[in-house]
């Protein structure tokens, strides 16, 4: 409600970033135009805390098993084009187009 009420997102809650705020948010569309507009090709869109930013109270509790377990999913659906707008963050690898 608060991105709603401070104007941070529209009707359709599509992300509205002002200069005054720390980050820029964007849905994958948007940086796909941007790759666009600057010529760029992606190799890989990758969400870099998937579902860890809503289980991060747990995660220093867990044992050494459960942790690896637990890198071993995140990296099984971290490039998953159908969840990565679940992450907080991601890191877009580009090339140049030749």
């Amino acid at each position: 409600m608060e991105a709603i009420e401070n104007g941070l997102t529209g009707e359709s809650f599509n992300c509205k970033s002002e200069p005054k705020e720390v980050f820029e948010l964007v849905r994958v569309e948007d940086i796909e135009e941007l790759n666009k507009d600057c010529g760029l090709d992606r190799v890989k869109l990758i969400g870099t805390d998937m579902f860890t930013h809503y289980i991060k109270d747990r995660i220093d509790k867990w044992t050494d098993k459960v942790y690896k377990t637990y890198l071993e999913y995140h990296f099984a659906i971290c490039e998953r084009a159908d969840i990565i707008g679940v992450s907080n963050h991601t890191m877009d690898i580009l090339r140049k187009k030749k």
